[in-house]
């Protein structure tokens, strides 16, 4: 019970109340009965010596006759009894008895001189007023003490239980939102609406929440920023390590082939006898490897270049058209039907120089691996580029790994029918840098190759 009351504000303000004001209502029920009898016990003495007076006064200016009757009415108004006495006479008024009266209840009394007209004789009238009444009021008080005790305990529990819940519920909703708030839970807002400082402190903690809430959306944002970071840098590295890794496989071999036809020629070793045959045969891995690391050196490029510095206004349109002339001749020569539809002009931001090579190795490579015979189709309209060659299509297995630098589609991945492996690399590089979509695809007839310059693809 005590830790309850310890734990909860309502019930220390509800009996902080209640105590105060059954202690400050039973104090005060104390005074009154202290005081009010002694106030009544002199204002009725006060009272009692101005009535004397003036019945004295009353009395002297009339005849013993006429002062009968008057001290009648004084005691049966006053509760009092007197006595009347000269002349050999005595009257009583107000009682048979004033020594039982006397007996039965505290009196005070009091004794005058009277001298009435019309005789010289000397009367004395003793007056005998009950002064019990302040006790009475005070044993009155003590008898209603436990009334008024259970009437005072009951109207401060009351009063406690509406003033606690007033003065409590601002603070336990302002310590909800509190307890929210150590949950980082920001959303919340005080609906308290006071002028006063219980009020300015929820206003205070709604202000503070909101720019906590706004600062924790910022640092999410820069999270996430952080973590796409940091996973598109875990993703590059790994890139290049595969990157590194298939260069050095894919030097291996013309470098071990050279190395043995050198070594076959210097020590003339069987057919390697013929120096000037296998000169000419090592000229061409030579060659070969040039072109590679040429290959190998415009990727590595193109994958570390910020376009940033190198964006500029082209037209798309020209710039595939004479790709297409480029390679038309080749075409020509596998005896192909080229047809190229494009749309002039169509003006792009980006990088010239990189966006040549891609849409060449895409051309290229739809005329290096159709069969002799077969229809190539180029078209760019409205921003939609589409490259399409039959009489070939490409295994499901490769399409997945078709991107992939040194990865080649012919079956027995040799050089000089699959070329270097680093064509559609390049230019999944190109369109990645630049954000445009991509795809390629099998269709009926052959591959379908289709890039967005419109950053969508229907």
């Amino acid at each position: 019970m005590i830790r309850r009351i310890n734990n909860s504000l309502v019930a220390k303000i509800f009996l902080t109340i209640a105590v105060v004001l059954f202690v400050v209502s039973f104090i005060l029920y104390g005074i009154m009965m202290a005081v009010m009898p002694v106030s009544y016990r002199n204002l009725a003495t006060s009272n009692y010596t101005v009535q004397i007076s003036q019945l004295t006064s009353k009395l002297e200016s009339g005849t013993l006759e006429d002062a009968i009757p008057k001290i009648y009415d004084f005691c049966i108004v006053n509760s009092a009894v007197a006595i009347l006495s000269g002349n050999g006479t005595e009257m009583s008024f107000g009682g048979n008895s004033i020594k039982e009266y006397r007996d039965d209840n505290p009196t005070q009394t009091t004794t005058i001189s009277l001298h009435f007209s019309g005789t010289s004789e000397n009367y004395l009238l003793s007056i005998s007023i009950a002064s019990n009444t302040a006790d009475q009021i005070k044993q009155t008080f003590l008898k209603l003490l436990p009334i008024i005790a259970g009437i005072i305990l009951i109207i401060s529990a009351i009063a406690a239980f509406f003033c606690s819940r007033f003065l409590s519920k601002p603070i336990i909703e302002i310590s909800n939102s509190s307890k929210r708030m150590t949950a980082l839970d920001m959303t919340w807002r005080c609906k308290i609406r006071r002028s006063d400082e219980i009020g300015s402190l929820a206003s205070n903690l709604n202000t503070m929440a909101e720019k906590l809430n706004n600062t924790l959306e910022e640092l999410k944002s820069a999270n996430e920023r952080l973590k796409g970071d940091i996973e598109r840098e875990r993703q590059q590295e790994k890139q290049r390590v595969d990157f590194f890794r298939a260069v050095s496989h894919e030097l291996k071999t013309p470098i071990t082939v050279l190395k043995g036809e050198l070594e076959g020629m210097i020590y003339a070793v069987g057919d390697y006898k013929d120096r000037d045959t296998y000169l000419k045969h090592s000229m061409g891995t030579v060659l070969e490897m040039e072109h590679l690391l040429k290959e190998i050196m415009a990727a590595s490029r193109m994958a570390a270049d910020d376009l940033t510095s190198s964006l500029s206004t082209i037209n798309d349109g020209q710039l595939i058209t004479n790709c297409c002339r480029k390679l038309q001749g080749l075409a020509e020569d596998k005896e192909m039907t080229f047809i190229y539809e494009i749309e002039n002009p169509f003006l792009y931001r980006g990088d010239e120089a990189m966006l040549k090579k891609a849409f060449s190795n895409i051309i290229s490579n739809a005329v290096s691996h159709s069969p002799t015979g077969a229809a190539i189709t180029v078209s760019f309209k409205d921003g939609l580029f589409r490259a399409e060659n039959t009489g070939v299509q490409i295994n499901q297995s490769d399409l997945r790994q078709i991107y992939q630098p040194f990865y080649r589609v012919e079956q027995s991945h040799n050089r000089n029918t699959g070329g270097s492996g680093l064509g559609l690399y390049i230019v999944k590089t190109v369109f990645d840098q630049h954000g445009l979509p991509y795809k390629i695809e099998n269709t009926d007839k052959g591959v379908h190759f289709i890039v967005s310059l419109r950053n969508n693809i229907a």
